[in-house]
């Protein structure tokens, strides 16, 4: 959002606040205040914002302004004698305006990293990488859901007399390994046969119809089974246990270079999640059937070892479905007018490509 368009107020969201909506001026305003805000990162006063962007007001009347913005809770002042910083109640309306007037835009990322690279791993690797350089915040991303993806190929091995170590491969490069304790004896040759009958017969099926429907039709089909319970017990075994989603996390050196974020309070958030990767995991996972982009802002990522901060992110899908996310987090005073549209774009380039994969 530019200079002009915040000053002119155009696409702002009018919001109830208490008693009235805000007029026109005073959204104009405090998109503006906000936009400063991010820019310099420090305190908004009003001589030098009147004269910076040109309002035609003086002064003291723009105090005023500030002063109803600060009342209503948009506007808080660090120090009796210092200028005015956003909220998140601020940011989050200066958010609002951005998404009113807010296109899809192509972006320049370099498809050509995630072209060459084969497992999906490294794919993931490259993407949070991308988010964190073209932020300069943190990237993040929440690994798919294995219940979604689509079997390529499975192959049993023989581990010792009792235990068989069952391989599977999906489409999209992602491979399973889960170890099974058998019963009864079985040699490599049987396994090796095992295998290719359930290759042929579980190839092009995603692990979650697999186990919801795929496992009782061919134990229906007596003609199709011939023997082959053994191999159905096997991978049923194997597949009963879903593989977790993971968090990988990219670029916090980036945020340690931001002043606000090495202040106590953040920099604790910050630690904890260093320490303890599940809070970004849960935030992501509560989100991943959102539509579109999820922007939380301050108090709104509702946990309280993080605050301070603020996560953009979107839902990633196989097909139609989802299956994980990708992600911002950065302090509140994110640049948000370019996070949206690079996560937005990340969001489907990533769909794209496991769709892609998955085929």
């Amino acid at each position: 959002m530019s200079a002009n368009k915040l000053i002119k107020g155009i696409g702002v969201k009018k919001e109830l606040h208490e008693d009235r909506l805000l007029d026109e001026r005073e959204s104009a305003i405090l998109n503006a205040i906000v936009y400063e805000y991010i820019l310099t990162g420090k305190p908004v006063g009003s001589r030098s914002f009147v004269q910076k962007y040109s309002f035609s007001l003086s002064p003291a009347t723009m105090r005023n302004i500030m002063f109803d913005l600060e009342r209503m809770n948009y506007l808080m002042q660090p120090h009796t004698s210092s200028g005015r910083v956003p909220t998140d109640k601020g940011y989050r309306y200066y958010v609002n305006s951005l998404l009113d007037s807010y296109h899809s835009q192509e972006m320049t990322i370099d498809e050509k990293i995630l072209q060459k690279e084969v497992q999906l791993d490294k794919i993931f690797e490259s993407i949070i990488k991308m988010l964190s350089a073209n932020s300069n915040y943190a990237g993040i991303m929440l690994s798919p859901k294995s219940d979604f993806t689509v079997v390529k190929l499975i192959e049993l091995i023989q581990l010792e007399s009792s235990e068989v170590l069952l391989i599977a491969i999906t489409r999209t490069g992602m491979i399973l390994t889960r170890k099974v304790v058998l019963s009864v004896r079985v040699t490599q040759d049987e396994l090796s046969e095992y295998s290719k009958f359930l290759t042929s017969e579980l190839c092009g099926y995603s692990l979650h119809d697999i186990r919801e429907r795929i496992f009782g039709y061919l134990r229906l089909d007596k003609m199709s089974l011939s023997n082959r319970e053994l191999a159905l017990d096997i991978a049923e075994i194997a597949f009963n246990e879903t593989e977790k989603s993971t968090i990988n996390i990219d670029g916090i050196e980036n945020l340690l270079k931001i002043p606000e974020m090495v202040e106590e309070k953040r920099l604790n958030s910050l630690l904890s999640i260093i320490e303890e990767k599940n809070i970004l995991k849960n935030i992501l996972e509560r989100h991943i059937d959102n539509e579109g982009v999820k922007i939380l802002i301050g108090e709104e990522i509702d946990n309280e070892k993080v605050t301070g901060c603020s996560l953009v992110a979107s839902s990633y899908k196989i097909g139609n479905t989802p299956v994980g996310a990708v992600g911002v987090f950065g302090p509140t005073r994110m640049d948000y007018e370019k996070v949206v549209p690079l996560v937005d774009y990340t969001g489907k380039a990533v769909t794209s490509l496991l769709t892609r994969m998955s085929k």
